[in-house]
Protein backbone atom coordinates (compact mmCIF):
# COMPACT_ATOMS: atom_id res chain seq x y z
CA UNK A 1 0.00 0.00 0.00
CA UNK A 2 1.47 3.38 -1.12
CA UNK A 3 1.32 6.98 0.97
CA UNK A 4 -1.43 7.94 -0.95
CA UNK A 5 -3.75 5.30 -1.22
CA UNK A 6 -3.21 5.48 2.96
CA UNK A 7 -3.66 9.48 2.98
CA UNK A 8 -6.92 8.95 1.02
CA UNK A 9 -8.33 6.47 3.56
CA UNK A 10 -7.85 8.59 6.12
CA UNK A 11 -9.21 11.48 4.72
CA UNK A 12 -12.23 9.23 3.98
CA UNK A 13 -12.64 8.08 7.92
CA UNK A 14 -11.54 11.29 9.25
CA UNK A 15 -14.36 13.28 7.33
CA UNK A 16 -16.98 10.33 8.11
CA UNK A 17 -16.00 11.11 12.09
CA UNK A 18 -16.24 14.59 11.54
CA UNK A 19 -19.77 14.88 9.62
CA UNK A 20 -20.81 12.37 12.68
CA UNK A 21 -20.16 15.03 15.34
CA UNK A 22 -21.26 17.66 13.10
CA UNK A 23 -24.31 15.84 12.95
CA UNK A 24 -24.82 14.80 16.79
CA UNK A 25 -24.05 18.61 17.94
CA UNK A 26 -27.02 19.81 15.73
CA UNK A 27 -29.80 17.34 16.46
CA UNK A 28 -28.49 18.29 20.65
CA UNK A 29 -29.32 21.90 19.16
CA UNK A 30 -32.86 21.47 17.88
CA UNK A 31 -33.98 19.52 20.56
CA UNK A 32 -33.03 21.97 22.72
CA UNK A 33 -34.91 24.50 20.83
CA UNK A 34 -37.66 22.73 20.48
CA UNK A 35 -38.31 21.57 23.83
CA UNK A 36 -39.62 22.81 26.93
CA UNK A 37 -36.58 24.76 27.27
CA UNK A 38 -37.73 27.29 24.64
CA UNK A 39 -41.46 27.75 26.02
CA UNK A 40 -39.70 28.86 29.42
CA UNK A 41 -36.83 30.93 28.05
CA UNK A 42 -39.91 32.97 26.44
CA UNK A 43 -41.49 32.88 29.09
CA UNK A 44 -38.49 34.16 31.44
CA UNK A 45 -37.80 36.59 28.93
CA UNK A 46 -41.82 38.16 28.77
CA UNK A 47 -41.39 38.31 32.60
CA UNK A 48 -38.74 39.72 32.63
CA UNK A 49 -39.31 42.77 30.38
CA UNK A 50 -42.78 43.05 32.01
CA UNK A 51 -40.88 43.43 35.65
CA UNK A 52 -38.28 44.72 34.78
CA UNK A 53 -38.96 47.55 32.99
CA UNK A 54 -42.24 48.71 34.41
CA UNK A 55 -41.83 51.88 34.87
CA UNK A 56 -41.35 52.27 30.50
CA UNK A 57 -44.96 50.32 29.84
CA UNK A 58 -46.66 52.02 27.52
CA UNK A 59 -50.21 49.89 28.30
CA UNK A 60 -51.76 51.60 31.27
CA UNK A 61 -53.54 48.28 32.56
CA UNK A 62 -50.39 45.99 33.82
CA UNK A 63 -53.08 43.38 34.55
CA UNK A 64 -53.84 42.54 31.71
CA UNK A 65 -50.55 42.02 30.21
CA UNK A 66 -50.37 39.26 32.57
CA UNK A 67 -53.83 37.96 32.03
CA UNK A 68 -52.84 37.71 28.42
CA UNK A 69 -49.13 35.90 28.85
CA UNK A 70 -50.95 33.20 31.85
CA UNK A 71 -53.81 32.93 29.06
CA UNK A 72 -51.13 32.57 26.36
CA UNK A 73 -48.50 30.01 28.65
CA UNK A 74 -52.07 27.83 29.27
CA UNK A 75 -52.78 27.42 25.18
CA UNK A 76 -49.42 26.98 24.78
CA UNK A 77 -49.05 24.18 27.17
CA UNK A 78 -52.71 22.37 26.22
CA UNK A 79 -51.27 22.60 22.74
CA UNK A 80 -54.14 24.45 21.40
CA UNK A 81 -51.47 26.91 19.46
CA UNK A 82 -48.83 26.02 17.95
CA UNK A 83 -44.69 26.56 18.28
CA UNK A 84 -44.94 29.08 15.51
CA UNK A 85 -47.96 31.12 16.59
CA UNK A 86 -46.85 31.31 20.54
CA UNK A 87 -43.66 32.73 19.46
CA UNK A 88 -45.30 35.84 17.42
CA UNK A 89 -47.80 36.51 20.04
CA UNK A 90 -44.87 36.16 23.19
CA UNK A 91 -43.56 38.43 20.41
CA UNK A 92 -46.40 40.98 20.55
CA UNK A 93 -46.55 41.00 24.13
CA UNK A 94 -42.87 41.99 24.50
CA UNK A 95 -43.11 44.45 22.24
CA UNK A 96 -45.70 45.69 23.79
CA UNK A 97 -44.30 45.74 27.26
CA UNK A 98 -41.13 48.18 25.30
Amino acid sequence: MDSVTLSVIVTIIASVIVVDIYKRQKDRVTVNLHGDNLKQLLTITALDYKYGNADNTNDADPQLLTNELTQLISSYEKAEISQENFQKQMDHLINKLS
